[in-house]
């Protein structure tokens, strides 16, 4: 059976290695930081194991039983197991001559047993005969048999000497009773459970099967599937896998070029936009400025006219209050003129017109011919790196994901028929599990039948126990030492009537205790001591197949040998056991990497070789042009306008005069005029009539002409102002930009036929790094899986140890204890008996008395007949037992 279950978890074991071999960690919680570094999900927790993990020895006086059955087997058989023979045995060297020639070396460990069932059997054969030759001589009348006892002064010494030592044998007697039924209790209790942690023990190795299959299926599966797909995600969607690090790595070399490009195409569209927009406004200021010249000129007549009318009316003309010397109308006149330049120079004019028209047709050439375009256009190439990168390496990265997948075809292709091994294994082991039940049925079934017998037995040894009390308790109590033995009274007596009944039960049965003492011993004891205690202590494996070189014919480690044709390998069921006690993987309690090489099964080269991403190296460098040739002859045009000469000179300081001589505030002429009415207001020599309000209302239109055509045609002025100088930088800017821009578009295309290949190798390594880090790390964590987590063999441990316990321990111990405790009763029903009719003689009713010395016969009450005639010559018949 063992050799069996063996098989079968070193079976599972390698399935779930091979399976194993292939995984990675969950489907779904998986996940992978910036740096490439995946983080695994835990395997999933499966069935719950059900086997017990200790072993109870159960309750006093249990452990006290079993430690007594050790110590007299140690006692009996102190020596050293003969571990050569089992070395010769599994070497195939052994013959039964090499135990015969050889026994005198073994007598420490074999004749203690030899003289312990040889005394069983003598006892078999001399006791029945003592016991039916003592009856046949007692009812002779002989060996104490007659009713008599002879009077002596330490009669009743020795009565009390009798009475304790029965006491004594009796109580100890009482202690093998009580041990039987200990022991028959843990039977009754053990028997049943026997099947159960048998099926318990083979369930969990079901459940252990199961597990494996679904830490084997998830793995193998799930996350199998799951790191292909990264990979298969990463290869599928290289234009950002690459392309967009390809793209940034360029970027601080290109940006700069691409936006001097497009700025220069917006600077050369807004300077010609300012030049169209200042000769419209410069048109506007010119014919705004001639009306505005017509207003001032009107109000300027008007306040003359004020005055004079004043003057006429008597007012405003004596020295010190004409108006003319506070608010002088002089300088209330325009002499400023916008109009254009003169295309002849003859006549007046400042505006360059025609120079601006110019340059405004050049610079339009230059935007109509889409600059704007042709620079974005430059633009959109570099920005279009990932998608380029993505379309001319789609073939590589086709053949690359068709050998992943090649890869991973090949591990499902692996797994089905693995899976239904572990299937058929755990089919296998519930069927067991079944016929183990119904064996173990039978065992329950017949158990009740060893109870009956061994309670049986136990209330035979009861029977002389309870004889013995009650002849002891009516025996002293009821025995007066005053009476002559024929006199005793009938409790007396009734007491020892017990005791013989005692001495006939156990003399009856004492042989049906032996002959359990001895069968059960000797089956027993030698299992304890050849196997089980080997076994329990491993013993028997430390000092055979765990030592190197030990067995013949096998070089090296014994398991080593067998299990992997190598002898090198360090395999021993010590450590096996000791790994899988500690829960560790069974791929390295069984050393399983000496069958399955992992690291060779997961060697990604044998289907995806590193060079094939050289085949992503593409050359994508001729397809992105930064400054085309037309966009270089644009900006070259551009150059060329000149827009920076237009002569703006002289009518720049014709906007910067005043628009009117007096100023462009006439609130201050207004503030004039209020002062002078303020100074002469109520003088009618200044102000007749109604001129002091004529002159007031003349300040208000004053200041209405202000906010209303002064302010308005300033803010014109203004906007030219802003417009001219917008323009003339914007021109500047061209000049000295240029160049500059040429330049830059010209590096950054040589940069990008220098460089961008290389850049896109370079990210290719990089991206081939990050695949088969992946597989890498891949395959650091099966290996750590393996060697760590799948397949934790405690359920192959617990199996032996549960079956270990179970045979040598549950089922040996309690089967030990029998011959412990009826060999206890044998011994002391042997001493019962002897004690049981020496102490009976002093309790029971004599037919005769004793004579006294003068030779006067001490009649009996019953009886008158006279004492048997004494006979030197027959002692035994004589003595007073």
């Amino acid at each position: 059976m063992v050799s069996k279950m063996v098989t079968s978890v070193v079976l599972v074991v390698v399935i779930a290695t091979l399976m194993s071999g292939h995984i990675a960690e969950s489907a779904s919680q998986n996940s992978v930081d910036a740096n490439g570094t995946i983080t695994w999900k835990d395997l999933p927790t499966g069935g719950s194991y059900d086997s017990p993990m200790t072993y109870d020895e159960g309750e006093s006086p249990l452990p006290t039983i079993w430690s007594m059955i050790d110590t007299w087997i140690k006692t009996i058989a102190p020596g050293e197991i003969p571990y050569d023979i089992i070395t010769d045995a599994l070497g195939g060297n052994f013959a039964i001559t090499d135990l015969t020639g050889n026994i005198m070396n073994y007598s420490d460990v074999l004749f203690g047993f030899a003289i312990c069932i040889a005394l069983g059997f003598l006892f078999l054969l001399i006791f029945p005969i003592v016991c039916i030759c003592l009856c046949a001589c007692r009812m002779c009348g002989k060996c104490g048999g007659k009713m008599y006892q002879k009077e002596s002064d330490s009669k009743s010494c020795k009565r009390w000497v009798f009475i304790m030592i029965l006491a004594l044998i009796t109580g100890l007697l009482s202690g093998g009773c009580a041990c039987t039924y200990f022991v028959n209790t843990r039977q009754a209790t053990e028997f049943p459970e026997l099947g159960n942690n048998l099926v318990a023990s083979f369930s969990d190795i079901t459940t252990f099967v199961n597990n494996t299959a679904e830490e084997i299926l998830f793995v193998a599966v799930n996350q199998t599937n799951w790191m292909f797909d990264l990979i298969g995600d990463e290869i599928d969607n290289v234009g950002d896998t690459i392309g967009l690090p390809v793209r940034e790595t360029l970027r601080p070399y290109i940006d700069p070029a691409l936006d001097a490009i497009i700025d220069m195409a917006d600077t050369i569209k807004d300077t010609r936009d300012g030049l169209d927009t200042l000769n419209t406004q410069a048109t506007y200021l010119d014919s705004n400025y001639t009306d505005f010249i017509a207003l001032l000129s009107g109000l300027k007549q008007d306040i003359e006219d004020m005055y004079a009318d004043c003057a006429t009316a008597g007012g405003c003309s004596a020295a010190g209050n004409d108006p003319q010397s506070t608010a002088n109308t002089t300088m209330l006149v325009g002499s400023r003129d916008f109009s254009d330049y003169p295309v002849n120079l003859v006549g007046p004019g400042y505006y360059p017109r025609a120079i601006v028209d110019v340059k405004i047709s050049g610079l339009t050439s230059v935007v109509d011919n889409n600059l704007e375009g042709e620079a974005q256009k430059g633009r959109n190439e570099f920005e279009d790196i990932p998608e380029l990168v993505q379309n001319e390496t789609n073939a590589a990265a086709g053949d690359i994901t068709s050998n992943f997948d090649n890869f991973n075809d090949e591990i499902e292709s692996g797994l089905d028929p693995m899976i239904n091994n572990l299937n058929t294994l755990s089919s296998q082991t519930v069927s067991l599990e079944d016929s183990l039940l119904d064996y173990t049925s039978y065992l329950d079934d017949y158990d009740a039948y060893r109870g009956y017998f061994v309670i049986g037995l136990a209330c035979v040894a009861l029977v002389v126990v309870v004889l013995n009390t009650l002849g002891i308790l009516l025996g002293f109590f009821s025995c007066d030492a005053d009476k002559t033995p024929s006199k005793r009274g009938t409790l007396s007596n009734l007491g020892g009537l017990l005791l013989m009944a005692s001495a006939g039960i156990s003399c009856i049965f004492a042989c049906l205790f032996m002959l359990l003492t001895t069968f059960t011993f000797t089956i027993g004891g030698p299992f304890d001591k050849f196997v089980c205690d080997p076994i329990l202590t491993r013993d028997i494996f430390t000092n055979t197949i765990d030592q190197p070189d030990l067995i013949p014919g096998s070089e090296g480690y014994f398991l080593g040998k067998t299990l992997y044709q190598n002898g090198n390998i360090s395999l021993t069921m010590t450590g096996i056991l000791d790994e899988c006690m500690d829960n560790n993987a069974a791929y390295t309690a069984f050393k399983l990497e000496n069958m399955v090489n992992i690291s060779s099964m997961l060697d990604i080269d044998g289907y995806v070789s590193r060079d094939q991403f050289n085949d992503m190296k593409v050359n994508i460098s001729d397809q992105i042009i930064i400054m085309s040739d037309d966009t270089a002859n644009n900006l070259a045009d551009a150059r060329d306008v000149n827009a920076a000469d237009i002569p703006f000179t002289e009518y720049e300081n014709e906007l910067d005069n005043d628009l009117v001589d007096f100023g462009e505030d006439l609130d201050d002429f207004a503030d004039d005029l209020q002062a002078f009415i303020t100074a002469h207001t109520g003088s009618g020599s200044v102000f007749p009539g109604s001129f002091e309000s004529n002159f007031t209302a003349m300040v208000q239109t004053i200041r209405d002409f202000q906010a209303l055509t002064v302010d308005p045609m300033v803010d014109l002025r203004d906007t030219v102002v802003s417009t001219l100088i917008t323009a003339q930088n914007d021109s500047i800017r061209i000049n000295v930009a240029v160049n500059t821009t040429l330049s830059a578009g010209e590096a950054a295309d040589i940069y990008i036929a220098n460089n961008l290949d290389a850049v896109v190798a370079s990210e290719v390594e990089d991206f081939q790094d990050t695949v088969f880090g992946y597989v890498d790390q891949f395959v650091a964590y099966v290996n750590d899986k393996i060697a760590n987590d799948i397949g934790k063999c405690r359920p192959f441990y617990n199996l032996l140890d549960n079956l270990f316990n179970t045979i040598c321990r549950s089922m040996l111990d309690a089967f030990n204890g029998i011959w412990l405790c009826c060999g206890w009763c044998v011994f002391f029903m042997l001493l019962s008996i002897i004690f049981s009719i020496k102490l009976a003689k002093f309790f029971r009713k004599m037919d005769y008395d004793d004579t006294h010395d003068d030779g006067v016969e001490m009649a009996s009450t019953s009886t008158q007949k006279k004492p048997p005639p004494y006979s030197a010559n027959n002692k035994i018949a004589n003595m007073d037992i």
